[in-house]
């Protein structure tokens, strides 16, 4: 008999029956594709770091539609990005003055519950903070440190997929010169390349006059052709912005029912801290450089920047 798994879904019959239909999943296929990722990481000795529970490797799996390739491709650049960028996924106690100051703000909210067609919504509001009292790097932090909690936390996501919305009110010119180019392009390979997420959208509200010199660099970085299809500019507009998110799922701010910003930071602060031990466990996710077979990867492969970062090297 196969082998079983330490796994118990979350998900509805409703989303296993979409996993079946859209990403071809069924019980064999999962079990058989965890089993080989797991023989296939212990012949990489650079990434023992990586976590082997099946949650873990579903979510990859999923956001690859079990490409076993592109999945293992994503996992190691998972692990060597969060070993080349300390800046952003080493000191991630939530407890500290720096990481409370940041969750604070707000800056990154994932809404609770999903849309009407199952998808997560993320608020994102680049213009919370003030970059001349907090670094950016902090923010930039404290973010990618509730995407991993709720990336823990919501299998349906993984199959549905999910909505990015950016307000960027009180957005200016200072949050703009904060954010060197060079920082852009650390960043973007996290979330286009890394991340086993694809968002169905990405919505912006409240956009500055100077949104066109944003929008200008996002497409200029980016490489996915196909979400810069999936960026939709709503301004003041709220009957455009629900046509694309329902109103249901949106903050209380922005006509919706759902908690308000305030909840929302407070939410999402504390739940850092309560999985404080998670956090910090995460924060040890990184590939073993030193042990990594191959020739050296420099920076500029891995960012488009000077530098030197060893080879990326997957069978």
């Amino acid at each position: 008999m196969p082998e079983k798994l330490d796994y118990v879904t979350t998900l509805s019959p409703e989303m296993i029956e979409k996993a079946e239909k859209e990403l071809g999943e069924d019980e064999h296929r999962r079990t058989e594709s965890v089993l080989a990722l797991r023989e296939w990481v212990k012949k990489q000795p650079h990434l023992r770091a990586m976590p082997l529970d099946a949650k873990f490797l579903l979510r990859y799996l999923r956001g690859c539609k079990y490409s076993m390739e592109k999945t293992k491709t994503k996992l190691d650049l998972t692990l060597t990005l969060r070993s080349a960028l300390p800046e952003f996924f080493s000191g991630w106690d939530p407890l500290s003055a720096e990481n409370q100051a940041a969750l604070s703000h707000g800056g990154t909210l994932p809404l609770p519950g999903h849309d009407h067609l199952g998808r997560k919504v993320v608020l994102i509001r680049p213009g919370v903070f003030d970059p001349a009292k907090i670094k950016i790097e902090n923010i930039q932090r404290a973010s990618f440190m509730v995407w991993d909690i709720m990336s823990d936390e919501d299998e349906q996501m993984f199959v549905t997929g999910m909505l990015l919305l950016f307000d960027f009110s009180d957005y200016g010119m200072n949050h703009f010169t904060a954010m060197p180019l060079s920082m852009i392009k650390k960043l973007m390979p996290c979330w286009e390349e890394a991340s086993p997420l694809r968002p169905k959208s990405m919505n912006y509200i409240h956009t500055p006059s100077i949104f066109n010199l944003i929008n200008n660099l996002i497409n200029t970085v980016m490489k996915d052709n196909k979400m810069k299809q999936r960026l939709r500019v709503h301004g003041e507009d709220r009957e455009s912005l629900y046509k694309e998110i329902s109103k249901d799922v949106l903050p209380k701010e922005y006509g919706g029912d759902n908690m308000s910003l305030a909840e929302l930071t407070n939410y999402w602060k504390k739940k850092c801290e309560d999985r404080r031990d998670f956090l910090i466990g995460q924060s040890q996710m990184k590939s073993d450089e030193a042990k990594r077979p191959g020739r050296p990867k420099t920076t500029d492969e891995l960012f488009g920047i000077e530098g030197s970062f060893r080879k990326l090297n997957v069978d």
